[in-house]
């Protein structure tokens, strides 16, 4: 569709304005600052109604961008205040004229925009939920939810609608509903009773839970002084059917989850038809998780490992999957195999990295649960949402920091763990026929971090609450300290040389941990045998000791990729994904290396951008093409194995392919380059050193939650560089805006 298709209106649409409102849309859309099909289906709602306000496609518009951008809905209230922050349009003159003229179109107050939004195509529904079981509205693409107070209050695509309200009702459900009946053949924890009090026996949990987190004399003081959220989280997880578990890195949340599997087992008498399942957006979070979970069980107390039937039933649980595996999604179509009507056969489901869960995923699996199965959520609430629309994690963790526990819960606590928490985290609600939101019941944030105790965990800490004083005082604290004993890097004002010479290791206290590694290794090539330089009809037999030698090379190039990333909140630009990858391209050909700025190149680091099940790689794995072992002349790109061993070079050759796989490039068909990413690629990875960049201009992108992701990802080192004086500040105290209605929801109390 274009401009040139708005004759076809009907005559009395065009009376309103309708065309000439629609010939603005294609024209910013021709420009970028919205997608065609924003046009288009604005087009097409003043095609459908034609007696529509004229302000109604612009409307449309907007509701299909902000779609596009994460958003589930568009708060009304306030739109024309906040609509520059949400659109984010060009600074240039012509864009924000646009931007101002938009604004102008817009309706104020509520009978202005219950005129505008008055049209068949837009359904109207309450604000307070519906009856479970009831998200359906009619056809309409729209639906209007409304307050008998303040008149209209948010408006959505009707599919995601749904998605909230099918959240919604699936979390609640959880942890409040009727009683169920597990299928004969499943071994599950007691159920709610038709009250909704969960019925469990709280004596055999406090004797599972006294095991699995044992207090010695040396560490009880400790214990004494602050509660125990890990084992509080298992206590709540084990109440009933939906457990939270939020916390930042290092806080424990897969040793969490692995004592709560026990915790499962052990409490169902360690029946082998205990069906636990585990599962993450990503194949590169499911791979992590497995191997989390792997290291975690190991740590179990000895006196758990000891019971060879609760230790043979937690290795017996199969490694995890993608959710998209999980629900049996197939490729170009959103159908899932298993839905209400074929749930997944299983009776707990722990899912890592639920930050990056969005809306329709979330309601897809709540729909794919069976009624009795447990659902386990893990994630840190402060990272990025996810890439589609929805906040989840963030909207279900709303107040989890203050906990909001009810009297019930707090004795529960008290009985099953021994935890007398402090009254703050009581429940404050105005009078005492307010109860205590139930999901908060079910939520549990865990506070200490065993991993950053140092300047990055002081940093993510300061980020985290926006605490400018404290930034401020971290900032001169960095200053004072030698470049030796630098944990942390700080460049602001910074030049492209300044981002070169750090991403080279060679500026700034972490000079072992650049690209020039990663440059030496690819210098350091070994020789191919005569055998295996050239193209064969066949892939020859190869030599043990070769394969070992290669295969060991191939290690070091893959530990020093791991060691450092370049991580940027853009994709495009000179301080963006692609500005940065062109910059290391450019020190790796200075070095020496025969690299090429487009196509593939020994050295060439790439990530996956989708999911190919029958390669095994998933999107967001990353590797390094490089030649053959058998075939000079070929290039593979080398992945890394969820494993953390590593083979000498005199390995067996089995051994040492045993933490690698490979694929030959011409079967990778969707791969990018990435020396270099954007922050939201880098979610459920960590390395050694991180360098983040910031743009030189001002960005809604930039908030508080990209730069806590971002500082998150480094374990050891951090290196931040912007060309903009102010960039970090600006960042710090501008937190993600991403409209929902599902605190509403669940909590009762409006978010937009």
């Amino acid at each position: 569709m274009n401009p040139a298709t708005v004759h076809a209106l009907p005559q009395d649409a065009a009376r309103s304005g309708v065309p000439h409102t629609i010939e603005r849309l294609w024209q910013w859309a021709d420009a970028g600052w919205l997608r065609r099909m924003d046009a288009a289906f604005a087009q097409w709602v003043a095609a459908a109604d034609p007696h529509c306000h004229a302000s109604l496609p612009l409307v449309v518009a907007i509701l299909s961008a902000l779609e596009g951008r994460g958003h589930s809905c568009v708060a009304l209230p306030g739109l024309q205040a906040q609509l520059a922050a949400l659109l984010d349009w060009p600074i240039d003159q012509q864009a924000q004229a646009a931007l101002a003229w938009l604004k102008l179109q817009l309706p104020v107050h509520a009978d202005g925009w219950q005129a505008v939004l008055r049209s068949p195509v837009i359904e109207t529904a309450t604000a307070a939920p519906p009856p479970a079981g009831h998200v359906d509205v009619a056809a309409a693409p729209m639906v209007l939810v409304s307050s008998a107070v303040h008149g209209p209050a948010r408006l959505y695509l009707r599919r995601y609608y749904q998605f909230e309200q099918s959240t919604a009702q699936g979390l609640l459900g959880r942890v409040h509903g009727a009683a169920l009946q597990a299928p004969a053949t499943t071994a599950c924890l007691p159920l709610p009773a038709a009250d909704g009090a969960p019925e469990v026996d709280t004596a055999r949990i406090a004797q599972i839970l006294a095991q699995l987190f044992p207090v010695d004399a040396a560490s009880a003081d400790q214990a004494a002084a602050a509660p125990n959220w890990q084992k509080i989280a298992c206590a709540l997880a084990l109440r009933q059917r939906l457990g939270v578990i939020t916390g930042g890195p290092g806080t424990g949340k897969t040793y969490t989850a692995a004592r709560l599997m026990a915790a499962a087992l052990a409490l169902a008498g360690h029946r082998a038809d205990l069906r636990i399942r585990l599962a993450a957006p990503t194949g590169k979070a499911a791979a992590r998780l497995s191997e989390s979970l792997q290291l975690a069980l190991q740590e179990l107390p000895a006196a758990i490992l000891a019971d060879q039937a609760l230790h043979q039933a937690l290795l017996r649980i199969p490694a995890a999957r993608t959710l998209h595996s999980l629900l049996g999604a197939s490729p170009g179509t959103r159908a899932l195999r298993h839905n209400a009507a074929n749930p997944l056969a299983l009776d707990w489901l722990i899912v890592d990295e639920a930050s990056m869960v969005d809306l329709e995923m979330m309601a897809n699996l709540l729909q794919a649960l069976p009624p009795h199965a447990h659902l386990v959520l893990l994630g840190d609430k402060d990272q990025l949402d996810s890439v589609e629309a929805g906040a989840v994690l963030g909207d279900v963790c709303e107040g989890a920091q203050q906990g909001h526990y009810s009297a019930a819960t707090m004795d529960y606590l008290e009985r099953s763990c021994g935890e007398r928490l402090p009254s703050e985290y009581g429940y404050q609600g105005a009078g005492a026929a307010q109860a205590a939101p139930a999901l908060s019941q079910a939520i549990a944030m865990l506070r200490v971090s065993r991993r950053f105790g140092g300047m990055i965990g002081q940093l993510a800490l300061a980020v985290q609450t926006n605490d400018a004083q404290r930034m401020g005082a971290l900032m001169a604290q960095l200053q004072q300290q030698s470049s030796a004993q630098r944990a942390v890097f700080w460049k602001e004002p910074a030049t492209a040389q300044d981002a070169q010479a750090l991403a080279w290791g060679a500026d700034g206290p972490h000079a072992a941990s650049g690209y020039a590694e990663l440059a030496r290794h690819l210098q350091a090539m070994p020789a191919w045998p005569a055998a295996y330089q050239r193209p064969s009809t066949s892939a020859p037999d190869i030599e043990p000791a070769w394969q070992a030698r290669h295969a060991h090379w191939v290690q070091q190039l893959l530990d020093a990729l791991a060691h450092f990333r370049i991580l940027c909140a853009t994709r495009q630009g000179p301080w963006g994904v692609e500005g940065m990858n062109d910059l290391v391209i450019q020190s790796l050909r200075e070095y020496g290396l025969p690299v090429k700025s487009q196509g593939w190149f020994a050295g060439r680091v790439v990530m996956v951008t989708r999911n190919d099940a029958a390669l095994g790689i998933f999107n967001g794995d990353v590797g390094i093409a490089l030649p053959a072992a058998h075939n000079r002349q070929q290039l593979r790109v080398y992945f890394p194995q969820a494993s953390t061993a590593q083979p000498a070079p005199g390995a067996a050759a089995a051994e040492a392919e045993q933490t690698m796989r490979s694929i030959a490039v011409s079967r990778l068909q969707h791969a990018q380059t990435a020396f270099a990413m954007t922050v939201h690629k880098s979610q459920g990875s960590e390395f050694a050193h991180v360098m983040l960049c910031l743009p030189a201009y001002e960005s809604p992108l930039l908030t508080r939650e990209l730069l806590y992701t971002g500082l998150t990802r480094a374990k050891k080192h951090f290196s931040y560089v912007s060309p903009r004086v102010g960039a970090w500040q600006q960042a710090m105290g501008q937190s993600t805006l991403r409209t929902s209605g599902l605190v509403d929801l669940l909590y009762g109390t409006a978010r937009s």
